[in-house]
């Protein structure tokens, strides 16, 4: 009788992690449980399949710049659901193994949000079905996913850079429903998409209720932002240290400001706090809510103006756009501090 193997936590823990997500591609599964240890772990999916835990299949897919590549994703099989189960790790008849394959509409959202998943591991994660669920949304919603940390629930809809305007439209319509959330995570793959997606948001006057709305790069600076200045623990220090060449970041009092600023600048100069709004985290809302609120005549009856810090690149655009609004001054944070920020990132606990 041939000896039965023996599987390890992190057999174990590779199965449990492609029942929460479905799919899984070579390269994440490697990243994210082997430090990118091609060979052996490789060799360790290789005695994965051989087994029949999992299963791979070769499917093609839009790499950098467009290009067509092909990529080996991995699922659970009925045997891998079965030792799952006989580990305690699952119930006994939530999901069949079947139920977690993907149509090929569907593999590009969520392998796309298991490499948020992947690149965040600190943060507490949520696949499409768990926040569906949770929200009570139906199954052909558009979110992909979502991050809780202490402040609540973060949902995340993620824009293909070729994305349809219907596809835009929904997931407008779907931010509209205003479900009790802490904020809107929506990542875009081109500036293109992003400008229609804002354009709609404009034209439909989108309003959160006070909710944020981040607008971020589908990249390494889109998601060390989501890290360090929305969802770490230390967000708010974060962001004064990066903000430290001009002042000292404080927080608006919560209740004794009518006009949504969230924070001010207090400065050594003597003069009146100013007023601060930050696109570093591309929250779309903001602005438009504070500006709206504190006109022409709220400034001369408070005497403060109004710091907008913003990337260095995107300085002139604000500043075409808020032309009239004379007490706003624009500033932008150099692109070397913001890459300096990153490298000696905290974790979120």
């Amino acid at each position: 009788m041939p000896r039965q193997r023996e599987w390890t936590k992190r057999d174990v823990d590779i199965l449990y992690e492609l029942y929460k997500v479905r799919e899984m591609t070579k390269q994440q599964i490697l990243q994210s449980y082997f430090e990118g240890n091609e060979r052996y772990g490789s060799k360790r999916l290789y005695v994965l399949r051989g087994e029949g835990l999992v299963t791979s299949e070769i499917h093609g897919g839009n790499g950098p710049g467009g290009k067509r590549v092909r990529t080996a994703y991995y699922r659970l099989t009925t045997s891998g659901l079965e030792l799952l189960r006989k580990k305690g790790v699952v119930e006994e008849s939530k999901y069949r193994a079947r139920d977690l394959e993907l149509t090929v509409q569907q593999r590009q959202y969520i392998i796309d949000a298991n490499e948020l998943h992947i690149r965040l591991p600190e943060v507490v994660y949520m696949d499409s079905r768990v926040i569906k669920r949770k929200y009570k949304l139906n199954r052909g919603n558009l979110t992909v996913g979502g991050f809780s940390n202490e402040h609540g629930d973060y949902m995340i809809f993620i824009l293909n850079a070729d994305a349809k305007e219907t596809t835009l439209q929904k997931i407008l319509m779907e931010i509209k429903a205003k479900k009790y959330i802490s904020g809107y995570l929506v990542y875009y793959k081109s500036p293109s998409v992003k400008r229609a997606f804002e354009t709609l948001c404009h034209e439909q006057a989108l309003v959160t209720g006070g909710v944020p709305l981040y607008m971020l790069p589908f990249d390494t600076k889109g998601i060390e932002i989501t890290r360090r200045y929305i969802l770490s623990t230390n967000a708010f220090s974060n962001l004064q240290e990066l903000l430290s060449e001009y002042g000292t970041l404080t927080r608006v009092k919560e209740g004794s400001n009518k006009h949504g600023f969230l924070y001010g600048m207090r400065r050594e100069d003597g003069l009146l706090t100013p007023y601060v709004v930050e696109m570093i985290t591309g929250d779309i809302m903001i602005l438009k809510r504070c500006l709206r609120n504190y006109n022409v005549d709220a400034c001369q009856r408070e005497g403060r103006r109004v710091l907008l810090f913003c990337y260095e690149d995107e300085v002139q655009r604000y500043r075409d756009e808020l032309l009239s609004v004379t007490y706003v001054d624009v500033i932008g944070v150099p692109k070397q501090v913001m890459e300096s920020s990153f490298e000696g990132r905290d974790a979120i606990t």
